[in-house]
């Protein structure tokens, strides 16, 4: 069994992951329904789970993409870019990201400058499937070039060229594992000629063994990767995804105190480690790394939110506030974000401005009753008690609301 399994047991980590995701916490529900995964409990409900998970991060990482071209940084954003294609499941959002890309493309191109550059991503995501590219059949591999030419346009300017100067097995494996058949991607991974079979071969077939199942095969290779580069950040992230995946908790822990002591990826290490600690329940550890973290600079969505939580258990609201205050609303028109809204219900806070926040939750997600359940909570904290009591009464009986918050809306019917 996973480690949160051993912890909790199953019902209560899915009930975790559940919560997780309602709240907009997408990176920690990713990993908690891995851990779940890890321990084998493989229902319909947890891969849905596991997916909108997914599409949450890849939404996140869009929006950030966004923001930071219109700031200036096209670095930065197509580092969110890279991790959205990764992250995408399905086909609309794969469409919008790589919508996004192809402008990012055309803006670089008019200006007669080379194609933008990414991040370090591969089709591994952590060892997760990589998205699906309808339009490239697994049998045929016409114009070879110009189709891998589009999958690595948001990776960076260097990275472009290693991969574009690979021969035909190098690309065409590379091909099939975009188009998710990783098992007849192989015979081709084993055609690259051993002048090509360095960091990048090792961490791209690593990530396929670990895809494949056969774990082993897979930390061995992408371990071999890391010693040929040891800071490079798409190995360290595949290699702790995959250690995670087995519940090698240790060894984990051993690959990010490595990698802060030779100072790579500071920021992404500190970050995972609060996330490590706060598994283990380890709050005081799990503040330090939350802190080290934020210092140097890091400010993934999942992880602000994650720390939030730390700082609001600890009474630290002045952090928590200003933490929240540096998400995304998710609207077209601004406001407040989900999570900080529900900060400021647990405050009695801002009332107007996350009603708004809540009534656009309701309006982009209709089937989930968590916001119906927070504008009958703020309609009550405005003293509309007639209002608050029907909508409340209605929530109250929704078979969709989670136990968690059932429990919370029938103690306040209780209350009221």
């Amino acid at each position: 069994m996973g480690i949160l399994g051993k912890l909790f047991g199953t019902k209560s980590g899915v009930e975790k992951m559940q919560r997780a995701l309602a709240q907009g916490s997408y990176a920690e529900a990713l990993h908690l329904g891995e851990d779940l995964v890890a321990g084998g409990d493989e229902t319909a409900e947890l891969t849905e789970s596991l997916r909108a998970a997914s599409e949450g991060l890849a939404r996140l990482n869009l929006e950030e993409a966004i923001r930071s071209r219109q700031a200036g940084n096209e670095a930065l954003a197509t580092e969110h870019l890279q991790l959205a294609l990764s992250q995408a499941r399905s086909p609309e959002l794969i469409k919008d990201v790589e919508d996004v890309v192809d402008q990012g493309r055309s803006a670089v191109l008019a200006q007669g400058e080379v194609q933008p550059a990414g991040s370090t991503g591969s089709a591994c995501g952590g060892c997760a499937p990589a998205p699906q590219q309808a339009d490239i059949s697994p049998d045929d591999f016409p114009d070879l070039q110009s189709r891998i030419e589009l999958i690595v346009a948001s990776y960076p300017v260097e990275m472009q060229q290693r991969y574009l100067s690979r021969s035909d097995s190098f690309l065409r494996a590379f091909l099939l594992v975009h188009e998710g058949e990783d098992q007849q991607a192989l015979p081709y991974w084993d055609e690259v000629p051993r002048g090509e079979r360095d960091e990048l071969f090792l961490f791209e077939l690593g990530c396929l063994y670990g895809r494949l199942g056969q774990a082993d095969k897979g930390l061995e290779l992408l371990r071999q990767a890391l010693q040929l580069e040891p800071g490079n950040l798409m190995v360290v992230d595949a290699l702790l995804s995959l250690l995670l995946g087995q519940g090698d908790r240790s060894a984990a822990q051993k690959l990010l105190q490595q990698q802060v002591a030779r100072g790579d990826n500071l920021a992404f290490c500190y970050a995972r480690q609060c996330e490590l600690s706060s598994r283990q329940q380890d709050r005081t550890a799990a503040l330090e790394a939350a802190r080290r973290a934020l210092g140097e600079g890091y400010a993934e969505p999942g992880f602000l939110v994650m720390a939030a939580g730390l700082f609001e258990a600890e009474g630290l609201m002045t952090e928590v506030e200003q933490l929240l205050s540096g998400l995304p609303s998710g609207g077209c028109s601004g406001g407040v974000s989900l999570p900080l809204a529900e900060f400021y219900l647990r405050q009695n806070r801002e009332l107007a401005k996350i009603l708004d926040a809540f009534n656009g939750a309701c309006r982009k997600e209709p089937d989930n009753p968590r916001w119906q359940l927070r504008v009958a909570q703020t309609y009550l904290a405005r003293k509309w008690r007639k209002q608050g009591l029907e909508l409340l009464g209605r929530v109250v009986g929704d078979p969709r609301l989670e136990d968690g918050l059932r429990i919370e809306a029938e103690q306040l019917l209780a209350k009221a």
